[in-house]
């Protein structure tokens, strides 16, 4: 069965409320991503490439089937079709483990608070009364 890699820094992290995605998905591993600036939209996070060096985002890697690789791309509004209107984009990224995928968000950020310690988990846990819908 095909695998792809998937880098997940949003609500699809473990404990959070969309980590029932990738359940029954093997963790691979835990890090940081560099070359990226996440934002807070409220009830989940954006990311978007970065040229600074300071950039960087906590992640959590895994090892997804094509099926649910399917899920996530329409969780995060993402259509391969016709990305230029999709809400997220699936970008190739290279991982410890070989080249994985992350979503990167496809939309205006000009008023989304930039987030510099990149950890949405941990801001979720110290910050959010709830969580809403969307992922990453």
């Amino acid at each position: 069965m095909p695998t792809n890699i998937v880098a997940v820094y949003g609500t699809l992290r473990e404990g959070l409320n969309n980590h029932k995605l990738l359940a029954d998905c093997k963790r691979i591993g835990l890090g940081w991503l560099t070359g990226f600036r996440m934002h807070n939209l409220g009830d989940f996070p954006a990311i978007v490439s970065t040229h600074e060096s300071g950039g960087r985002i906590r992640v959590e890697w895994y090892d997804v089937s094509d099926e649910i690789l399917e899920s996530l791309d329409q969780l995060e509004g993402y259509d391969p079709k016709t990305p230029d209107s999709s809400l997220y984009i699936r970008k190739r990224v290279f991982s410890p483990y070989g080249r994985g995928w992350i979503y990167v968000y496809n939309k205006s950020l000009d008023h989304a608070p930039y987030m510099e310690a990149g950890d949405w988990e941990r801001y979720s846990r110290t910050s959010m009364p709830h969580q809403g819908a969307q992922s990453a």
